[in-house]
């Protein structure tokens, strides 16, 4: 079941919720999940709780409204996007500095020839990387847990170097950060943030940050597959139908961008700076190419590293249900996208 087949409360129904409520019916099964990094971080039992009864387990005031009616009369503004606590970060992560000891990575995709164009600085001005390093699309590679991969043939660090070439080819200066922040895949975030902020020291020019990833459903390659499956022939056709579209005689991987609004008090960036940043490269993505680009969702289950940079993103390019071809078909238009709002 997924949250397209549930008419009247899609809003309240994502898939996120309803792969959380199944598992939860099992707290083994829910640690073993949580554990895997199959689970999002979602708060089930807040979102339960609040559609259900109007309480949110963050807000007391609405819990005594519950039990002592009179309160209810009380206008208090409602709190349902409140700040919380970010990942303790418990050690600084061994990493390989961008431009010393980097993966090389083949690409063989045919691009569309788009001349060079000047350099807008001689310095670096993004950073890409990846916090769930090892987010792999379909295709034949050595499996390290379910649809992810140490391979970087097919796993988001392709998705990335490829990103960071189209947008050297407009112009823009790009340091590719592939260190592999996901194992374990506990405390992934903390580890990334430690490295970020590691990547600045170095490179204070850098104003952008864009943490590429793909989205996820169910399983489609595990350790027990034996070949490469058809994508158009695998469960959950409507998620793939979600991530998927033609354009220009090729099959584009869509693309979701994610803003995090939890932030705590010594947090200074404000998350509606990273949102309004982030709708703009949504709008440009579609002016390129109509529905490219799916939406930006909000989500306060952290700040996702955005605190860092106020014109930093979350952006997933396909999910697991496409091939590696194409995510790699739709990064040219996301770097028209990015090009064009940085260039503004």
């Amino acid at each position: 079941m997924t949250a397209s087949a549930v008419d009247s409360k899609q809003s309240f129904f994502t898939d996120d919720l309803l792969k959380c409520f199944v598992n939860t019916a099992s707290p083994t099964i829910e640690v073993l999940y949580r554990k895997g990094g199959l689970l999002p971080e979602f708060d089930f039992e807040v979102s339960l709780l609040q559609y259900m009864t109007n309480i949110n387990l963050k807000d007391p005031l609405t819990i005594l409204k519950n039990q002592i009616p009179v309160l209810g009369f009380v206008d208090v503004e409602k709190t349902i996007n409140q700040t919380g606590s970010t990942e303790v970060i418990t050690e600084e992560p061994k990493r390989e500095l961008p431009g010393k000891t980097e993966v090389e990575v083949q690409d063989n995709k045919e691009t569309e020839e788009i001349n060079e164009t000047e350099a807008i600085s001689d310095q670096p001005l993004v950073l890409v990387y990846h916090t769930h390093t090892r987010e792999a699309y379909i295709g034949k590679y050595k499996v390290d847990d379910v649809d992810r991969t140490l391979d970087p043939e097919y796993n988001v660090i392709r998705v990335g170097e490829e990103l960071k070439k189209e947008l050297e080819k407009r112009g823009i200066p790009v340091i590719h950060d592939k260190t592999v922040y996901d194992v374990p895949y506990d405390n992934s975030y903390g580890r990334s943030n430690a490295g970020i902020k590691n990547i600045l020291k170095e490179y204070p020019t850098i104003k952008y940050a864009f943490d590429v990833h793909r989205d996820a459903f169910g399983e489609v390659i595990t350790k027990d597959t034996l070949k490469v499956p058809n994508p158009d022939e695998i469960p959950n056709k409507s998620f793939r139908q979600k991530y998927i579209m033609s354009y220009d005689g090729k099959k584009l991987a869509r693309v979701m961008w994610v803003v995090g609004t939890r932030r705590t008090e010594n947090q200074n960036e404000d998350w509606h700076l990273n949102y309004a940043f982030t709708k703009k490269l949504h709008e440009a993505l579609n002016e390129k190419v109509p529905n490219l680009s799916i939406g930006v969702e909000t989500k306060p289950y952290g700040s996702y590293n955005q605190e860092i940079l106020p014109d930093s993103t979350l952006v997933e390019i396909g999910s697991n249900h496409n091939t590696i071809e194409e995510a790699l078909n739709s990064v040219s238009y996301v770097a028209d996208a990015i090009a064009d709002v940085i260039k503004k």
